[in-house]
């Protein structure tokens, strides 16, 4: 009995050894990342900012408003040369106001590339914010997706679940796009979980006439009401992450263009 206990022991301790690495690990690749992305907000001439807390606004849902503008003006002077210098990759930047969500967007030609990755091509864990390699890197397509991984410490897209709190979406209505000489502004219509294999992550919409059907889905899946409607061929956004309850199903995150301004 009492070598069973000794071998018991030794195993738990082993575990707790492994456990303990394993979080100390995890904790240097938030280190890392957070240290690139600040990098990031230098070399492209931005402020850091804090993000809010979840729901933390006294507006009533009737009352939600765009941010201002001022957003636009901030990421015009986005210094993209300066990003595109460090990794060619570098679409763009893209930002919710107000959140952690201040990002340089990238693109490769396989989804998987940037999971493990991050802005500057570097490994880790933490990945970017990157567009499906299937759309247009100018946003020009009606239906376009951009993935980031859903961090345990808040970081990447792994605010987006805030979004199951139509306060949340009040006091963060809009994301911002810059890529290119243009900001985009996006309002943010529905949020909810979606099948992988659904029409939501569907890129053929306007070939399949599917649009209608998309956007039925959308909004009835939706867990929260805006009450804006997008129009058949206003082009849409989808934020994705992760739900961490397997692969089949992703939460996301979605908005209709509303505007695009000039970033020169």
């Amino acid at each position: 009995m009492n070598k069973k206990r000794v071998v018991l022991a030794g195993l738990l301790t082993v575990t707790l050894v492994v456990s303990i690495g394993m979080e100390a690990r995890r904790q240097i690749q938030y280190r890392e990342n957070a240290a690139a992305y600040d990098d990031a907000i230098q070399i492209a001439g931005l402020a850091k900012v804090q993000g809010s807390k979840p729901g933390e606004t006294g507006m009533d849902m009737a009352d939600a408003v765009p941010p201002v503008e001022e957003e636009t003006v901030l990421l015009a002077d986005v210094d993209l040369a300066a990003l595109q210098a460090v990794n060619p990759d570098v679409l763009g930047w893209i930002s919710i106001p107000d959140t952690v969500i201040s990002y340089p967007l990238l693109q490769s030609g396989d989804n998987r590339y940037y999971l493990r990755r991050n802005w500057k091509n570097e490994s880790n864990k933490g990945g970017a914010v990157f567009l499906d390699a299937s759309c247009a890197s100018d946003f020009s397509d009606y239906h376009t997706i951009v993935y980031a991984h859903r961090m345990q410490d808040g970081s990447m897209f792994g605010s987006l679940p805030n979004y199951n709190n139509a306060a949340y979406w009040q006091a963060h209505p809009s994301v911002y796009v810059r890529v290119g000489n243009v900001v985009r502004r996006y309002d943010i219509f529905a949020a909810h979980t979606a099948s992988v294999k659904g029409v939501v992550y569907r890129l053929d919409m306007e070939e399949s006439g599917l649009e209608e059907e998309f956007l039925r889905t959308c909004l009835e899946q939706s867990v929260f009401e805006t009450r804006i409607v997008p129009e058949k061929d206003a082009p849409v956004l989808t934020l994705s992450t992760c739900t961490e309850t397997g692969y089949s199903k992703r939460w996301v995150v979605q908005a209709v263009l509303r505007d695009i301004l000039p970033a020169e």
